[in-house]
């Protein structure tokens, strides 16, 4: 398990967490109560088209009291009138046994019910009412097939088939009702939320605690690790710290995110940990190394690698690790990885590393002036060095070194916490 570098960054995952969770319930929540309502909804149209069908039972108690099958129902002008101020937009009347007595329509009762056929929708009249809606020009539109009855419920006067077509009114408040429901449960689903986030920071809070208090020991451990190689290496610890600032500055310059600067910094502590297993006579040879030399020296790579991975918690550090050597031209070991191949933590190392080495005290050799150890990169850009991350180092590299050259000691451990805070705690 990797522990964040702050504890703000555990509240921030936990928060991450729980809104992701909170998201992924409100869509279900959404979906189910959409369905609810849309399920709903048929029946809804049938309730409201029964209430106004019962215009039509005098007609139905006419034709079923005083005329025979085959007679037509005379129906008044009043009643037209009335009909013309419903929501149905076609009515066909029948009797029991199918016989049509009564039909009307509207001018766009034809273009409708062609709507529906195009849906090869199928209506069986039957003891229920039943019927399919459809949605068109902001309108919710129900076909359907309403049995009339008498005053036994088994006893049916007869089948209103009818095209029935919601005001905008119902329209809009159908649809704000399927809004206000997904409303109150995205709600409820988000009060859930904020009711359980104090519950779980209470109930995490030993646990960040914890995790706070091992993240820092780790730190403390690399950063102790880190000095010990350098001082094997280069000679001072100071020069893990001066890498540092460099490499973060770079870094932020190059906007990389905080996590890959976390590894970065764990990179930088790590870079040489396969030397750990080399002779330091051979580290600070005086002079040029024969081939066995070079050799041992170049394996530390490979070695540094197999280390790391033991431990989970440094293998943020690993990408620095295994190919701080390689070279952007591909001439560098121990892959011969070039360009974007190698990682860009890497290769913002191998720009710093390479620049405090010229510019720094060396067991074998005086330190270089600023210029000539920029002139030195600037040679080497596009074989060792990107460009692309060199240019603007070279550009921010005197204002930094008038800095942080100067300082040593306690003075350089200060300013690499004060650098390196918003990524880790050392």
């Amino acid at each position: 398990m990797k522990f964040p570098a702050l504890k703000k960054e555990i509240h921030a995952l936990l928060i991450k967490r729980l809104t992701g969770i909170c998201i992924l319930t409100i869509l279900l929540v959404v979906g189910a109560t959409c369905y609810i309502e849309y399920s709903r909804l048929e029946q809804s149209l049938i309730s409201a088209a029964i209430k106004e069908a019962r215009l039509f039972i005098p007609l139905f108690l006419n034709q079923h009291n005083n005329h025979s099958g085959g007679e037509t129902v005379v129906v008044t002008p009043e009643f037209h009138d009335s009909i013309a101020h419903t929501s149905f937009i076609e009515v066909r009347l029948s009797t029991p046994d199918g016989l049509q007595f009564f039909e009307k329509s509207r001018a766009s009762a034809e273009q409708v019910r062609h709507r529906f056929n195009d849906k090869s929708v199928s209506l069986v009249p039957g003891g229920e009412p039943v019927g399919t809606w459809l949605f068109a020009d902001k309108r919710l539109y129900l076909m359907t097939v309403i049995p009339i009855r008498g005053l036994q419920d088994d006893d049916i006067l007869g089948h209103l088939e009818a095209l029935y077509r919601s005001s905008l009114a119902d329209t809009k408040a159908i649809g704000w009702r399927f809004v206000l429901s997904s409303l109150i449960g995205a709600g409820a689903v988000v009060l859930c939320g904020l009711i359980m986030y104090p519950g779980l920071v209470f109930f995490h809070n030993r646990l960040i605690k914890i995790g706070s208090d091992l993240n820092l020991a780790n730190n403390f451990l690399l950063k102790k690790l880190g000095s010990a190689l350098a001082k094997s290496d280069v000679g001072v610890a100071e020069h893990n710290y001066r890498v540092l600032i460099y490499g973060i500055r770079l870094a932020e310059r190059h906007k990389l995110s905080r996590a890959r600067i976390r590894n970065l910094i764990q990179g930088i502590f790590l870079h040489d940990v396969g030397m750990l297993d080399l002779d330091v006579s051979i580290l600070l040879k005086q002079g040029p190394l024969d081939k066995k030399e070079l050799s041992k020296v170049q394996e530390h790579v490979k070695n540094g690698v197999a280390q790391i991975k033991r431990y989970r918690w440094l293998r943020d550090g690993l990408d620095v690790v295994r190919c701080h050597h390689e070279k952007y031209d591909g001439s560098g070991y121990p892959a011969g990885l070039s360009q974007d191949k190698i990682p860009l933590e890497a290769r913002i190392f191998a720009i710093v590393d390479a620049f405090d080495a010229l510019t720094s005290q060396r067991p074998y050799r005086q330190p270089q002036e600023i210029e000539r150890g920029l002139a030195v990169l600037e040679q080497e850009s596009g074989s060792h060095f990107d460009p692309v991350l060199l240019a603007p180092f070279i550009e921010m590299a005197p204002q930094l070194y008038n800095i942080v050259n100067k300082l040593k000691g306690k003075a350089l451990e200060k300013e690499v916490r004060g650098v390196v805070k918003k990524y880790v705690k050392l």
